[in-house]
């Protein structure tokens, strides 16, 4: 474990998840989910209430941090960029870690017109190209950072991974699917969900990660 913790660093020790329903919180955030206009929306909603463990649900798709994990809003890639979330776990090969982008809700992921994604999602998959070019660039650099210098020695050279959260489940048909199964395809290390993939893995967070 990190042992000289950042103040922005939230620590998922064991135990955390006790004494929170999880299905209550996963309709929650569904309703959540069916009021914003924006994405800003979702991230006041998971911000005002630090509600921290829903970004964090996304651990539930990797084979890390499943029994403790760190979370960091807004991290920063130098003076550049900045991570919607940034999550930190570890498994026997090391420490991973996952930047996390939020972007718009209730959209399309596809045009209905062609086989083209719309505005929100090339959007979002810019932004995530853009931090995989500066990490790949800076990576030295990017761990000089508080509480990461610590585990630069144990982070394998996969352990970086990228993950979009865009549009809803209901707005992603077969080819839609088909166009961001490609996109992980040709990107190995970006993960792309809709934002109902979180409020299924919200439930599935009873025992933790």
């Amino acid at each position: 474990m990190i042992k000289n913790l950042p103040s922005n660093f939230y620590l998922f020790d064991y135990g955390w998840h006790k004494g929170i329903d999880f299905n209550m919180e996963s309709e929650l955030f569904v309703k959540a989910l069916d009021l914003a206009q924006k994405e800003n929306d979702i991230q006041k909603y998971i911000k005002d209430g630090e509600k921290w463990f829903i970004p964090a649900s996304i651990m539930e798709d990797y084979d890390f941090g499943h029994h403790w994990a760190y979370l960091v809003p807004e991290q920063s890639l130098g003076s550049t960029y900045r991570v919607d979330y940034m999550i930190i776990g570890k498994n026997s090969s090391g420490y991973h870690i996952i930047f996390m982008e939020f972007e718009d809700v209730n959209i399309d992921y596809r045009l209905q017109s062609s086989h083209t994604e719309t505005e929100g999602v090339r959007r979002g998959l810019a932004q995530i190209r853009d931090w995989k070019r500066w990490m790949d660039n800076n990576r030295n650099y990017f761990f000089r950072n508080p509480g990461l210098a610590e585990i630069v020695s144990n982070v394998p050279s996969w352990g970086i991974n990228y993950c979009l959260v865009v549009s809803r489940r209901a707005r992603m048909d077969d080819i839609a699917n088909q166009m961001r199964g490609q996109m992980q395809h040709e990107i190995s290390d970006l993960h792309i969900v809709s934002y109902d993939r979180l409020a299924d893995n919200i439930k599935r967070l009873s025992n933790g990660f």
